[in-house]
């Protein structure tokens, strides 16, 4: 029992993690502000995610805080979408062949 709950605090970290990776490879590539957008509200919320383990019982009560977390990942969201709405793929050539 006590393994499944290690297990589900490190997953509950690593999937953060990699979409922060993926942020910036995606970022790289094509420099969109919106995906600069998300990947500062993927890590504040991170960031939350991480505040609300050190003080885990006094954090989970605050209203103003558990707030502060949706509204950094509802801004992630918002910024993911931008980024897709606007995004438009660069015609490259291959092996020569226009």
């Amino acid at each position: 029992m006590m393994e499944q709950v290690i297990v589900t605090q490190i997953l509950s970290y690593v999937m953060p993690l990699i979409v922060l990776v993926a942020l910036a490879v995606l970022l790289s590539k094509t420099g969109s502000p919106w995906l600069i957008a998300a990947l500062v509200a993927e890590a504040v919320s991170l960031l939350f995610r991480i505040a609300m383990e050190l003080g885990a019982h006094r954090l989970i009560e605050s209203q103003l805080f558990m707030s502060a977390w949706q509204l950094c990942g509802l801004l992630f969201g918002v910024c993911l979408l931008g980024f897709a709405v606007t995004w438009q793929p660069q015609t490259s050539t291959r092996g020569g062949t226009p």
